[in-house]
């Protein structure tokens, strides 16, 4: 019987009989002392009733006769650390752990805290170095370094730390660590040696700025501070108590001034809109002072080019927050009304004035703000132009902002959710060249879904995906408020969105991001499952689970793609990728033709829009962007007689179009040969007029689905005089 005592004090353990559970375990272990589990099992009785000493002693029998239990040692060292007084044993488990689980973080804590309970200090600095050494990337380790310097009156090393850590900017996520780097600044500059040489001053002027900023807004996009006191007292105020110093000589300091005053206002006018979002404003009351706002900060200069290879280094990130700053407000200023340049008319010409910071100051501080506090309040902002952004510039900045938030899929969606919006095209190739240099456009392994073949079309119709999503999402959104005022914005600002993105997509662009730019090693293996798992929908393989009409959004999206970029073998692979997904989803737009229902998974990565379904009568029209797409295909690998032929089958205004690029391609090839290729080029610039002339005369609303109308009819006619003299000119041969 008392060989069964451990199984019926674990039994009476979980039916919270806990005095009945210690006394089975301890008759078990009379006649079994060697068992470590029971020990183990005892001790963690006696730690439940707060029995310190006695649980340290059950651990200690049971990892004396199971030494590979590393984690039954940690659990000694902190009991030992735990206790109100000191206990001499905590130095000597804290080590044995230390040894057993090198760069552990609890580890490292128990350390921490018993070196902080001596008097001297150099241990604790060596401990917080060497564990920065292992992970230079924790807020904790570096707080408490920075905090350290600071209490033994070493503000000029506590200094250099958070310089070095802003330069790595490996903690720019961080609230707390930019809160600990502006009350460091702050004392820094008090010192006397600081403020009384003007040079260092501006330098760390300079730096308390930003972190001000940074303070503001999270860079990673994920906070948004909606606060008017931090507004007021942490930002708004530092720029004006900066006014006179920064923009009295022309150096660093003043350019950091004007790119943040024109974050300044980037803000202002993401808190008017925040007010109206949560009903404390009207939406037409803050409208005109939140375009305002855009106004300037769109138009502010942005830092000049450097020509030192040194100085541009350190110029770098101010640069990308320009291009941030530009790219927020240029797309929100499009936002807010559609028609931008009469908004932007009116709004110049009212507010456009010396009455304009004082509208402005009156819309965001209560009563009790002194205005002489107040930057935005005596600002002069009456400089200002009317246009508004171009699509050109807009792709430049956007780049850079890319490159800012390092990988955010937020961010991400929203600009490409902008892009939807506008009804333009961006490249998304440019971006995740950005984030991801070193991965192949395609891979050769599109039938596997290992971690390895991942590559940027993978990661484009990922993110193609999530705007689809976002974008349908939004329509919906706007169809079911009906109580929606008119002067909503059609999208909110990037620091006030909502999510645009689901866990699963969060959690797939998450592990993806970590395992290329390898940020966590210790769970490498649960991130490859995660991106395996992801792999299989993206590239539509058995069970993706994938409706119909974004399988269609990924095919001529990448057929899209595929024609604007200029290398054959970018060409082939878009071309091929869009292939595939149509190959996919030809099967699933018969059922839709017959209304059979498509199965989909109980948590998929992309939800299903049913606003977005195919209709049947549809299908057709599909089926024949299909064939296209395969004959495409077919022309960039060089069969370019079976692509023909499959075009001619269809005899649509589409197929006509690129029957007439391959015909002007082949007349191109064929007149640049020798005299033999003349009567070829002949009978191939013949070919192109005749479907040039049916594409003309199509009706207007074939005509628009291949491109746009004014720009095709001047196209056409330049194409058929050109048809013409070169075939009388060469009609002799």
């Amino acid at each position: 019987m008392p060989l069964k005592g451990f199984l019926f004090a674990k039994l009476y353990f979980e039916a919270k009989e806990y005095e009945l559970a210690k006394r089975h375990v301890s008759e078990y272990l009379t006649i079994q002392p060697k068992d470590p589990k029971a020990h183990k099992f005892l001790g963690q009785l006696f730690e439940r009733d707060g029995e310190t000493d006695k649980a340290v002693g059950c651990y200690k029998r049971s990892v004396d006769l199971n030494p590979a239990q590393h984690d039954l040692v940690l659990k000694v060292a902190e009991l030992l650390c735990s206790k109100p007084e000191h206990d001499s044993r905590a130095e000597f488990w804290v080590e044995k752990a230390a040894r057993l689980l090198p760069g552990h973080p609890a580890v490292f804590n128990l350390r921490e805290k018993l070196l902080s309970a001596q008097s001297g200090s150099n241990q604790l600095y060596e401990l917080l170095q060497a564990e920065l050494k292992l992970r230079p990337a924790d807020t904790y380790i570096n707080q408490k370094l920075v905090q350290l310097y600071s209490a033994e009156g070493r503000l000029e090393d506590a200094v250099k730390h958070c310089l070095a850590v802003e330069k790595a900017g490996v903690l720019r996520h961080c609230l707390e660590w930019y809160q600990l780097l502006v009350s460091t600044l702050q004392e820094y500059l008090c010192q006397p040696s600081v403020s009384s040489n003007e040079q260092a001053s501006r330098k760390f002027h300079k730096e308390l700025l930003l972190a001000h900023y940074l303070c503001i807004f999270d860079l990673c996009g994920c906070v948004f501070i909606s606060s008017l006191s931090l507004l007021r007292c942490s930002f708004d105020c530092a720029m004006q108590d900066l006014k006179n110093t920064a923009t009295n000589t022309m150096d660093e300091l003043a350019e950091v001034f004007t790119e943040m005053r024109a974050h300044l206002y980037l803000y202002a006018g993401t808190l008017l809109l925040k007010r109206a979002q949560d009903g404390a404003q009207q939406w037409r009351a803050v409208l005109d002072l939140a375009a305002l706002c855009y106004l300037v900060s769109y138009q502010a200069p942005r830092p000049k080019a450097r020509s030192f290879k040194s100085e541009q280094a350190s110029h770098e990130p101010l640069k990308l927050l320009a291009c941030d700053r530009q790219s927020q407000a240029g797309h929100m200023l499009l936002n807010l009304s559609w028609d931008v340049e009469q908004l932007l008319k009116d709004v110049v010409e009212v507010f456009g004035n010396r009455s304009g910071p004082g509208r402005l100051f009156d819309q965001l501080f209560d009563a009790q703000t002194q205005e002489q506090l107040s930057f935005i309040c005596n600002d002069d902002i009456h400089v200002l132009s009317v246009p508004a952004p171009k699509a050109a510039d807009l792709a430049k900045w956007d780049s850079g902002a890319v490159m800012l938030h390092a990988g955010d899929l937020q961010q991400l969606a929203w600009l490409g959710l902008q892009w939807a919006l506008m009804g333009q095209r961006v490249s998304l190739q440019d971006w995740l060249k950005q984030l991801f240099p070193r991965l192949t456009l395609e891979t050769s392994k599109l039938d596997t879904n290992a971690p390895e073949s991942i590559c940027l079309l993978d990661l484009e119709v990922f993110v193609c995906g999530v705007v689809f999503c976002s974008q349908a999402q939004l329509q919906e959104r706007v169809k079911m408020a009906s109580c929606s005022q008119p002067h909503e914005p059609r999208c909110p600002p990037l620091h006030i969105m909502k999510l645009l993105s689901s866990d699963r997509q969060r959690e797939w662009w998450d592990a993806v991001y970590s395992l290329i730019h390898k940020r966590a090693p210790g769970t490498s293996a649960k991130l490859r499952l995660v991106v395996q798992h992801g792999l299989g929908t993206l590239r539509a393989g058995e069970k993706h689970g994938l409706q119909p009409a974004l399988l269609i959004h990924w095919a001529k999206h990448l057929s899209d793609a595929g024609e604007r970029v200029n290398s054959y073998y970018d060409q082939k692979d878009y071309a091929g990728r869009s292939v595939h997904y149509w190959r996919v989803v030809l099967p699933l737009l018969e059922k839709v033709r017959h209304k059979r229902s498509i199965p989909e998974p109980l948590q998929p990565m992309f939800m299903h829009f049913q606003s977005r379904d195919i209709q049947p009568s549809q299908v057709r029209v599909y089926e024949e962007d299909a064939i296209i797409s395969i004959a495409t295909l077919l022309d960039i690998e060089g069969n370019t007689e079976e692509a023909i032929s499959k075009l001619e089958q269809l005899n649509s205004t589409s197929s006509n179009w690129h029957l007439a690029k391959i015909y002007q391609r082949l007349s191109e090839e064929a007149g640049n040969g020798l005299e033999e290729t003349q009567g070829r080029c002949a009978d191939f610039l013949l070919k192109f007029r005749k479907y040039l002339t049916k594409i003309y005369q199509a009706n207007a609303e074939d005509l628009e689905k291949v491109c746009d109308t004014d720009s095709l009819v001047w196209s056409l006619c330049c194409s058929l005089i050109y048809t013409s003299d070169h075939y009388r000119k060469w009609s002799r041969f």
